[in-house]
């Protein structure tokens, strides 16, 4: 994999011809060749993504998008369904996409029906609920992976902007919640190297019969047909949607409001992978962050929430939700439940650094998670966890008798603090479960618990903004400073790929002082001064 490298920031993730060329070799043989066994085919690439080898780098780009039934494969597919379905979809969001771009409110928003049609005034409501989810969005986008060059591009940030707005607009009862932006940014990342320029300016009935009569012979073709930089948007819509809704992740988004006394998902997750899964798997470590009281489900909201973005670096980041996204496919539950091995996988990793620690320890090790060594090794471990993935619990009496069966096995003992009277304070030994882990009145809303424990922090963190990674070091660069060509012959993905396009050679020299001054300081400027230099160059560019 290469690309284009920039002195201030990471690479911009993209392939060069040669890599392309071994994309379509590979997406030959993995899907063509298999083409009428789709079942084969289908299961062939559940198993690459549930392995780790550098082949299956080379056809991520479609694994995801059979995996998340963007493409949509049963016993009755043929190339010619799933060319006609991708078709159709496309065609479907592409409007939607336009139809809100386009999407204006006529009449007094004040005013109830004057001037307008008779759901005006639901479309003037629509839009004032709308209007902080906007807001919210646009302050995450400019803040996604601020270290990724890729995430700084104007058309990538109208894209994610447009995307997470649809999504919002489609799905009201979920609407836009912080987080939802870095879940869009990795499948952004993950897709983008493999969208290419088509050569291929119109599909007809014609060419879908010659790709039907010869797959493999046309497999550059179909290639560029599923891989089309024109329909990268339209496609990342529907693995969006479907990662959030069929698969389950939106689920850890939906917080029921505080009086209506239901616990919130997220919670009720936490607590059956903390109470059943792990004490089957390690009951020192389950009984010593019971005895602790850590508050786990602030560290799992992160976790669950980012879908452990934050935790690992981000070419990892695609292994683990191969594996995540690999095994929902081939045993659909609607709840990722491979998530839970790899929490506890997590936790095992760093076992006896948190038998070593306090509440407040162990909570700084999981909010930081330590950078891991090799991948491999940590993919290993997730598989040797115990194969008991269940769906989680749907209610607290579910939870309650997994706490109960849990204790009855080995009480634990903990040192509670009693009041007694006269207001005096006591302390007794007590055989009990500590109370926040399993009393779920206790904990619907931990933001809203007026607690000293250092577990609630004045600020979220999961949505505190992350600096640059130390180990995020600038690349030399090569090449000449700037390409002179003509941004009219260019696409807008071939524009992002270039390091630099300017249209006058009059404008290059301001260009080179930015830059020189960019590598004069860059060993003193902070990272938000890093970002600030980056955003000027962008900027200029963008103006040529």
């Amino acid at each position: 994999m290469t690309s284009n490298t920039s002195s201030k920031a990471k690479t911009i993730p993209s392939y060069n011809k040669q890599d392309i060329e071994q994309c379509m070799n590979n997406f030959r043989l993995l899907v063509l060749t298999n083409i009428n066994e789709m079942k084969k085919m289908k299961a062939n690439l559940i198993s690459s993504g549930k392995m780790s080898h550098s082949e299956k780098e080379y056809i991520l780009g479609f694994s995801w998008r059979v995996f998340l039934d963007v493409i949509s494969i049963d016993d009755k597919s043929t190339l010619k369904s799933i060319i006609e379905d991708t078709l159709n979809k496309r065609k479907t969001i592409k409007n939607l996409i336009k139809k809100n771009a386009l999407n204006k409110f006529k009449g007094d928003p004040l005013g109830g029906l004057s001037g307008g049609g008779k759901n005006e005034a639901d479309d003037w409501d629509s839009f004032f609920n709308q209007s902080d989810a906007i807001k919210l969005i646009k302050q995450d986008i400019d803040r996604t992976m601020p270290y990724e060059k890729l995430f700084r591009e104007p058309y990538i940030l109208e894209m994610e902007s447009s995307l997470l707005k649809l999504f919002a607009k489609n799905h009201k009862d979920l609407s836009y919640k912080q987080g939802m932006n870095e879940i869009l940014s990795v499948l952004i990342y993950s897709m983008y190297p493999y969208y290419v320029k088509s050569p291929i300016t119109k599909i007809t009935n014609e060419i879908i019969d010659k790709w039907v009569k010869d797959p493999v012979q046309n497999f550059k073709e179909i290639y560029y047909f599923f891989h089309d930089e024109n329909e990268l948007e339209n496609d990342l819509y529907y693995l969006f949607e479907n990662i959030m809704i069929k698969d389950g992740l939106g689920k850890f988004f939906d917080d029921p409001p505080f009086e209506s006394g239901k616990m919130p998902y997220l919670i009720k997750r936490a607590k059956y992978i903390v109470i059943k899964k792990l004490s089957e798997q390690d009951r020192q470590i389950y009984s010593h962050i019971v005895n602790k009281g850590l508050d786990y489900s602030m560290i799992f909201q992160r976790w669950f929430k980012c879908l452990f973005k934050r935790e690992f670096q981000i070419k990892d980041v695609l292994l683990i939700w191969d594996r995540i996204l690999s095994n929902e496919c081939d045993k659909p539950t609607g709840e990722l439940t491979y998530i839970d091995n790899i929490v506890i996988a997590m936790i095992l990793n760093v076992k006896y650094d948190l038998l070593n620690k306090d509440n407040h320890g162990m909570f700084e090790i999981l909010l930081h998670y330590p950078p891991i060594g090799q991948i491999n090794d940590f993919l290993n471990l997730i598989e040797n966890i115990k194969d008991n993935l269940t769906v989680a619990p749907t209610n607290e009496e579910q939870i309650k008798q997994a706490a109960s069966s849990s204790s009855k096995n080995t009480p634990i003992v903990t040192k509670d603090p009693v009041t007694v009277e006269g207001g005096s304070q006591s302390t007794k030994n007590v055989m009990q479960i500590n109370p926040l882990l399993f009393n779920p009145n206790l904990i619907l809303n931990p933001q809203l618990q007026n607690n000293q424990n250092m577990m609630f922090y004045p600020y979220n963190p999961l949505f505190a903004q992350q600096p640059i990674p130390q180990n995020v070091q600038p690349q030399k660069d090569n090449k000449k400073d700037f390409e002179i060509i003509s941004k009219e012959d260019l696409s807008p993905m071939e524009k992002i790929k270039s390091s630099y396009y300017v249209s006058d050679s009059s404008s290059v020299n301001a260009l080179k002082e930015l830059k020189s001054i960019g590598n004069k300081y860059k060993n003193v400027f902070s990272a938000d001064d890093k970002n600030r230099l980056d955003f000027l160059i962008d900027s200029l560019c963008a103006k040529l």
